[in-house]
């Protein structure tokens, strides 16, 4: 199935609250666990000076749950968005968890705009994540300049994403499982996200051929991609 790219942002108010409402905790508390595993097995700790960085963190997710899970390590959330950030602040605000989130905070940001120097990054990154970021980038070179101009020699890069299907059948088999548990907004932006999404070659690829070999691609099962290393 060709690609079709969609829009960059997610700035409707509409979908943001379909896709704040949702109930995506499964799968998140998958990627938490991934990221920790993989820390454990590169025999990584994150503490005090260290910084995690999640680009594209929507209403904030995986950000306070990065931020729970390393609660002595300080977490920025950057999204492109503006109604994402205010929905991601007013998420911690009123979180029952609030006092366990004194170590997060967002920056609203395009991701064509972030630079390490910026004045709200005062740490080295140490973790650099995105949960479903990649498929909004149009072009692969803009993601990869920017975890690239974001890292240093010891940041840890953990991104995953949506892998497209084979062919159209296999996404509205997708879309119509979708339908099932969520509303018609989020089941669209999810068939639109599919056809959006990179395939595993079209990753692998763009790293071989862009002097990104120490970062590594991995199908994790038959919907998701995840890249992962160092850059």
């Amino acid at each position: 199935m060709e690609r079709v790219p969609e829009p960059e942002l997610m700035e409707e108010k509409d979908q943001v609250i379909s896709y704040d409402e949702a109930d995506f905790s499964e799968g998140e508390f998958n990627l938490i666990n991934q990221i920790s595993h993989y820390l454990l097995r590169k025999k990584f700790s994150l503490g005090e000076k260290d910084l995690i960085v999640d680009l594209g963190c929507g209403p904030g997710n995986i950000s306070e749950k990065l931020a729970i899970k390393w609660p002595n390590t300080e977490v920025v959330g950057i999204d492109g968005s503006k109604e994402m950030i205010l929905r991601a602040e007013y998420n911690r605000e009123n979180s029952t968890n609030r006092k366990k989130l004194k170590n997060l905070r967002y920056i609203c940001s395009d991701i064509k705009d972030i630079k390490s120097n910026n004045l709200f990054l005062k740490k080295r990154i140490s973790l650099l994540v995105s949960n479903s970021l990649i498929h909004h980038i149009s072009n692969l070179e803009v993601f990869f300049n920017t975890i690239r101009g974001l890292s240093n020699n010891i940041t840890v890069n953990f991104h995953k994403d949506l892998k497209r299907p084979l062919d159209e059948k296999s996404a509205l088999e997708l879309k119509e499982q979708c339908s099932t548990k969520y509303n018609e907004i989020l089941t669209n932006d999810y068939y639109a996200s599919l056809r959006a999404s990179y395939s595993f070659k079209e990753l692998k690829d763009f790293i071989l051929e862009n002097d990104l070999s120490s970062l590594d691609v991995f199908e994790d099962g038959d919907k998701y991609l995840i890249v992962y290393g160092n850059v």
